[in-house]
């Protein structure tokens, strides 16, 4: 294909979500992606109506990874010969859901708290770039991986399975829990510094009490503690802290 071909491709791609439904998800968002692919079968009307009716199936993953699946279909159902690709359609089915279950933690368990929390702790301070600071620092990141993966699934027809494992993303997603944590408790401490002038305490002290108390409150949960008593307990000795 040209390479105006899989511009256009990976464009369409970032709208797969667009298109959503209950019955089947996100299959006409990924159809809609392979147009141009099925724009290259000219006159060959059996094989584009092969291609796109073969992905109007119900499919859905997370949609960022999306693009390496597309990807490598486009590059499987483009080096077919009939108008039959079973190989494409078993593929996708494959992969939709390990990708969900590896992007899912990732970015919307790991990376979007994270931004998010750095974005309020720059608003907090003052900062009136902090929206466009947390825009920055979390598409960047979504984009390069769909931009990398969809290339990658592409060049090697095998869904950028590589690239996805040189990443690493269930490692770094526990990673960025613990930093995400950290953050909350800095978020906590400037908040409170910010909100209550009796509670004068050393920026340091506020956030390591606040990891601590973070801390504690997991451990309670991990020993069966009812989540209502552990929310309740923690509000009342913050209460008696800063008042």
């Amino acid at each position: 294909m040209k390479r105006s071909d899989l511009i256009e491709i990976f464009l369409r791609s970032l709208f797969v979500q667009s298109s959503w439904n209950f019955r089947r998800m996100q299959n006409v968002g990924f159809a809609y992606s392979l147009i141009p692919l099925a724009r290259r079968f000219g006159d060959n009307k059996e094989r584009i109506s092969g291609v796109l009716t073969r992905h109007l199936q119900s499919f859905s993953s997370h949609p960022y990874l999306t693009g390496a699946i597309i990807g490598s279909v486009a590059k499987l159902e483009e080096s077919s010969e009939g108008d039959n690709c079973p190989e494409a359609l078993r593929f996708k089915e494959t992969l939709m859901a390990p990708y969900a279950a590896i992007g899912d933690p990732f970015f919307w368990g790991g990376f979007k708290p994270l931004s998010s929390v750095a974005g309020v702790i720059l608003a907090l301070e003052g900062l009136l770039l902090a929206p466009l600071f947390f825009l920055l620092m979390y598409n960047s990141v979504h984009l390069w991986v769909r931009v990398r993966g969809f290339i990658e699934g592409y060049m090697d027809g095998k869904g950028g399975i590589g690239f996805l494992s040189t990443i690493d993303l269930p490692g770094k997603t526990r990673m960025l829990k613990w930093v995400t944590i950290f953050f909350l408790a800095l978020l906590c401490a400037v908040f409170v510094n910010s909100s209550f002038p009796l509670a004068d305490f050393p920026l340091g002290v506020a956030v390591g009490g606040t990891f601590a108390l973070i801390l504690l409150c997991f451990w309670l949960l991990g020993r069966g503690i009812s989540s209502l008593a552990v929310l309740y307990g923690a509000v009342a000795l913050l209460f008696v802290v800063t008042v």
